[in-house]
């Protein structure tokens, strides 16, 4: 069957094609990028703007219209390839499900559907839809008319380092055989102002690459579904993020928080979890970080001082259990239990939450173990993560192989406010900061400022282990 070529937005708003409604923004940036001698375009647009559609919208276009231009470049019954990159596997499943969805709940376009897998959809063109990871470099060596960097910006690989610059100059040569008709299309809420996305954005608006579309645009301003009310919260929240998130602006003034080299040089590759040691018995800290909500994660971190020296032991995170499907929490009494059994086998000297959603906990332990409430201020924040900044310029932590903590702490943004304060970020997303949180909250009520020979003369005693400590600690975490 044969799908008459039509313009993106036809094919877009039609009932018998995708059958879809768009804003009139997204009507612009879609018919100004296919309509023109365009071969990148950076599409720079805050949260909420319909970006991620956008792109699905195009990478279905490239697949069902443009196969007879693009056979044009390739041999005899070659495929070609259309790929969505995206930060994890997750977001990449995501990115794929929804390509699948617009064409298979097309009229016309379902008929083009010859096989389907998890990470692909072949058409009967010869064009195949794939979508990948940041982690995977497979798309290296495919006919690749059109890719698709989805939120580029905040490309990290499996160990929290920028990947966006490598993934970028690994892949995007494979749309160059089809000369004007390939097209990369990056998109992204802004963030720093540094990596591949802010250099191709810089090159854009020079003015001296006319092959690259640059739109820039606030999420108000595209999707005109947001309340006000939400946007004014939004801002209350956080006025810089919000001038980044949703404002699209670029910082200036955000940075790494910490060098991605002190963090590697405070891993421990050579252990993981530590098992409880009865030198340390009674002199552990428990911070937890509970969840806000059925997307955000609970977290807990378990830590001792060894001389001058913060030892991570364990990071925990709560599987949800309460509840229906997407909308799953964290069971309070499982959490609660498991704080329990955790201060048996340690001996936590302080336990800590912070102010959401703990005091029903706080008043039900309280007899049994010293629990306090953290209320994360401004101050209390600044405190706790310049704690932890001087820790590791000082090398005086140690970590071991936990993968998403690691990756969170690399991925802290502290941006600079005039007048000389700060505040620290995790970026977007849900769990964007978790670990570090409840690691954080050790440094509040720990005596980290106080001499360290003090603290050693408190905490060290004889080596050794309690066979009962550790025996429970195994049967808990099933070693």
């Amino acid at each position: 069957m044969q799908i008459p070529k039509v313009s993106i937005t036809t094919f877009a708003e039609d009932k018998y094609l995708l059958n879809l409604k768009l804003w009139q923004k997204q009507k612009e940036v879609l018919e100004t990028f296919w309509s023109e001698n365009y071969t990148k375009a950076v599409w720079c647009l805050g949260r909420r703007s319909g970006k991620t559609l956008m792109a699905a919208i195009s990478a279905c276009y490239a697949s069902c219209i443009l196969a007879d231009e693009y056979k044009k470049h390739l041999r005899q019954n070659e495929r070609f390839y259309i790929i969505t990159i995206a930060n994890s596997a997750d977001q990449a499943k995501l990115a794929l499900y929804n390509i699948k969805d617009l064409i298979k709940n097309s009229v016309l376009l379902k008929e083009l559907i010859v096989n389907e897998t998890a990470d692909s959809l072949e058409l009967c063109n010869n064009s195949i839809i794939k979508s990948i990871p940041t982690s995977s470099r497979s798309a290296r060596g495919m006919a690749c008319p059109m890719l698709i960097f989805d939120e580029l910006a905040y490309s990290m690989d499996s160990n929290g380092n920028a990947s966006g610059d490598a993934l970028y100059n690994a892949l995007a040569p494979s749309s160059a055989q089809f000369g004007e008709s390939g097209k990369v299309l990056l998109l992204s809420s802004p963030y720093k102002s540094e990596g591949i996305f802010y250099d191709i954005y810089k090159q854009g608006i020079s003015g001296l690459y006319p092959d690259i579309q640059v739109v820039n645009l606030p999420s108000w301003e595209v999707n005109p579904t947001l309340s006000k009310s939400f946007l004014e919260s939004e801002k209350a929240r956080d006025p810089d993020m919000f001038n980044v998130e949703y404002g699209a602006n670029f910082s200036q003034n955000l940075a790494s928080f910490l060098n991605a080299d002190l963090v590697h040089t405070a891993i421990n590759y050579h252990r993981n979890s530590l098992l409880p040691q009865d030198c340390y018995l009674g002199d552990y800290f428990l911070s937890l970080d509970p969840a806000k909500g059925s997307r955000d994660a609970y977290t807990a971190c378990i830590a001792h001082f060894e001389d001058s020296f913060l030892v991570v032991d364990l990071f925990h995170q709560f599987t949800a259990s309460w509840g229906e499907d997407k909308k799953k929490q964290v069971n309070i009494a499982e959490v609660e239990s498991w704080i329990i059994e955790m201060h048996n086998i340690y001996g936590f000297t302080k336990v800590c939450l912070d102010q959401y959603n703990s005091i029903s906990t706080i008043q039900r332990l309280s007899g049994l173990i010293d629990i306090q409430e953290i209320n994360w201020s401004a101050s209390s924040k600044t405190k706790a993560y310049t704690k932890l900044r001087e820790l590791f310029n000082s090398q005086k932590i140690e970590l071991y192989p936990h993968v998403e903590s690691l990756k969170q702490l690399k991925n802290l943004s502290v941006f600079y406010k005039p007048g000389g304060s700060w505040s620290v970020s995790g970026g977007t997303g849900a769990a964007v900061d978790d670990f570090v949180s409840a690691l954080a909250g050790i440094l509040l009520i720990s005596d980290y400022d106080a001499d360290f020979d003090a603290i050693e003369a408190m905490t060290r005693k004889e080596p050794g282990e309690s066979e009962y400590a550790i025996q429970n600690w195994l049967n808990y975490y099933h070693w």
